[in-house]
């Protein structure tokens, strides 16, 4: 994990040399953990051997990117004790996003290929919005059933082989969503679609070619129900009210002496709580990007709220 200090020296443009080296460090130790290749940094590159400068390219080029994509924008929405978990999360979204750009010189990335199938169904399908989602259909005629999972559906169909000689994927894409929704005839989830028409499409045969992992694959419309409901298990009214106070309270309250003060417990017994409901946010659940973070610390803290209500 990233060092909160040094996270915030980089946002004030003071970045140490120990900050530096301290970063340069999180990130070596991610790279390895992980075990991405360095195409990530030289296209074509498949090798794992990561040099000290290969690390500090990779550095470099994540600096260039958060800049360059205003990445930093989203840090004042984010409660100081979340700081390093976020910048973790930025991290491996511009990992992904690395990576998509990789995949799209080898066969079709899950990025353009959500971009052809939401740009093939504006041109050829029904569509319409049902409680917030998008829904998509061969014909114009309301549904009785919608369906948001495609999996059961998906798991008889056949695979659609992409080779090196396919070089336009808009047809073959919509021949995929054509067969879905002639299978289903009713209103398709727009997320479940574009997941489920790249996961039938078979790139297999490509040289090189490495299925990415799902965890970095789209999905706008996550649920956290089942990841916040595991993270609050057991959970208090008063320790609802003190992990509130303490993530995503007052700012001026925020100190364990202030707290232990406010709650009528011991220091330690303050710190030992806070901890341990960090560390388990941070093992129940790892956000695919910064975004999507930001929106699962929203939903807990409104599930905090529920609790102390």
């Amino acid at each position: 994990m990233f060092n909160e200090e040094y996270i915030l020296e980089l946002l004030s443009g003071k970045l140490s040399t120990k900050g530096y080296s301290c970063i340069v460090n999180s990130i070596s130790a991610m790279v390895h953990r992980y075990q991405w290749k360095k195409n990530i940094i030289v296209s074509g590159n498949t090798n794992m051997d990561w040099s000290d400068d290969d690390i500090q390219e990779l550095v470099q080029q994540f600096f260039e990117w958060i800049t360059t994509n205003e990445k930093l924008k989203y840090i004042s929405k984010v409660p100081y004790e979340y700081l390093s978990y976020y910048f973790s999360q930025m991290f491996i979204s511009f990992v992904s996003t690395k990576i998509k750009e990789e995949q799209q010189k080898l066969g079709i990335s899950y990025h353009r290929c959500e971009e052809l199938v939401r740009e093939i169904c504006i041109e050829s399908y029904a569509n319409i919005k049902l409680s917030g989602k998008n829904y998509v259909s061969l014909g114009d005629t309301l549904k009785e059933k919608r369906i948001d999972d495609l999996s059961d559906i998906i798991k008889y169909m056949p695979r659609y082989v992409i080779k090196e000689t396919t070089k336009h994927f808009k047809p073959l894409v919509k021949t995929v969503v054509d067969d879905i929704l002639v299978d289903t005839d009713d209103f398709v989830s727009m997320d479940a679609l574009i997941k489920s028409v790249y996961q039938l499409l078979d790139q297999s045969s490509l040289p090189g070619y490495e299925q990415p992992d799902e965890a970095l694959q789209g999905n706008d419309e996550e649920d956290y129900s089942p990841y916040v409901k595991m993270i609050l298990s057991n959970v208090t009214k008063e320790e609802a009210n003190l992990y509130l106070d303490y993530l995503f309270g007052d700012e001026n309250i925020v100190s364990l002496s202030d707290l232990a003060k406010k709650y009528n417990m011991p220091k330690s017994t303050v710190h030992s709580k806070v901890m341990n409901f960090k560390q388990k946010i941070f093992t129940t659940y790892i956000p695919k990007n910064e975004e999507d973070g930001i929106s699962f610390l929203k939903n807990l803290a409104n599930s905090l709220d529920e609790i102390v209500k």
